[in-house]
């Protein structure tokens, strides 16, 4: 049996009586908060358990070895659920206090439910979850994919544990999350939009066409314009109001005049309250194929986001130089200034084009000043001694 201590830097067991990560070098007594691990050995058989407490890690160690000894402890682990049934608990949850619950059942679907749906928690390994990461690559998805797929399984395991049905460890902790930069990957270029532009108010389907054309126009959330209502437009005021978005707190938003034309003009379907409604007339879940055919048709890379209608947006108010990041920042509904940042490339290049400006104005004024500057010189060129 034994007792170990976790690194909190770089997650490995070290001795209890070591002072410093044999690892990192980092010092193990300075962290206010300790991780236990719990090692009991009995015939062939290990158990692992982490704990925050030192008087829990001996309790529990003394209560694992007495249950291996009778033979109890793995009869107790029977009960220990299936990712699958963990998932059925947390969505009851997730359906109320997670405002994107269905995002996460998309990922759950398509990522998570066949491999591992049926494996109960204890039997899932960082290796299955890491076999998961990989394949995603492979398939090209990209680097944030990953990590919301990483962070979704990883709740389920701390869902699990917060409720009492699961006592070990959470895999994702020992699996690396790619890097996700905050920089804007891609917008749309000037002759990109006008083909878009083309397709969407050519489209069989006006209210997938006008969807996209708005998305460009406001810099909405896909989520959010999924939820618009038409109780919460108005076009003669030239306003919307955003409900329960996701920085929390509802919010008024400005339209602009092609987005209320666009509005105005646009088909209402009878008996639904949305404006851009699903089958049924009801709340739209998915655009993921009138999405893809839109792309095709306008010439559009395969590989650009519908969330990059949002980039575009913001790059071009933050590149015209008319308005300052805090306005850009209110726009977008950031409800923090570092998110509006990754923008800030585009307003100094607009402040460089604006102190260019200076150039033309002075060599205007100075026309043939370069010419007068040379027969100045020459005029006062001193002049060699009198022989």
């Amino acid at each position: 049996m034994a007792i170990l201590v976790r690194c909190p830097n770089c997650k490995t067991d070290q001795s209890l009586r070591s002072k410093v990560c044999k690892r990192c070098g980092k010092r193990l007594t300075t962290w206010p908060s300790k991780v236990y691990k719990v090692v009991v050995k009995h015939r062939g058989k290990t158990v692992t358990q982490h704990v925050h407490s030192w008087l829990l890690a001996k309790e529990l160690e003394v209560k694992i070895k007495n249950e291996l000894v009778e033979g109890t402890y793995f009869d107790r682990r029977q009960n220990i659920p299936t990712l699958d049934e963990v998932w059925e608990k947390y969505s009851e949850e997730a359906k109320v206090t997670r405002k994107s619950w269905d995002r996460d059942e998309d990922r759950y679907r398509c990522y998570f439910r066949d491999p591992l749906g049926g494996k109960s928690l204890d039997a899932i390994t960082p290796m299955d979850i890491q076999k998961i990461v990989v394949d995603l690559r492979k398939s090209g998805k990209a680097p944030k994919t990953i990590r919301n797929a990483l962070e979704l399984i990883g709740r389920l395991f701390n869902f699990a544990k917060r409720m009492g049905l699961y006592p070990g460890d959470n895999p994702v902790e020992k699996v690396t999350k790619p890097k996700v930069t905050s920089q804007v990957e891609r917008f749309l270029q000037p002759e990109e939009i006008r083909r878009l532009w083309t397709v969407c108010k050519n489209y069989h389907d006006p209210q997938a066409g006008n969807l996209v054309l708005f998305a460009l126009l406001t810099g909405l959330r896909r989520s959010e314009i999924f939820k618009l209502k038409w109780e919460d437009i108005d076009l003669e005021g030239g306003w919307l109001i955003l409900r329960n978005p996701k920085g929390g707190r509802d919010q008024k938003i400005p339209l602009n005049q092609l987005a209320i034309d666009l509005l105005k003009d646009h088909p209402r379907v009878e008996g639904s309250p949305y404006v851009f409604p699903g089958k049924g007339g009801r709340q739209r879940k998915d655009f993921k194929g009138p999405w893809r055919a839109i792309k095709e048709l306008a010439g559009i890379p395969k590989d650009f986001r519908f969330h990059d209608l949002r980039h575009t947006y913001a790059s071009y108010l933050a590149s015209s130089g008319e308005l300052p990041l805090q306005l850009i920042q209110r726009l977008l509904t950031h409800q923090s200034p570092q998110m509006t940042q990754r923008y800030a490339h585009l307003a100094e290049e607009s402040l460089r084009r604006g102190a260019r400006v200076m150039d033309k104005i002075i060599a205007e004024i100075l026309g043939g000043q370069k010419e007068a500057e040379e027969t100045f010189k020459q005029s006062v060129r001193p002049r060699g001694p009198r022989g």
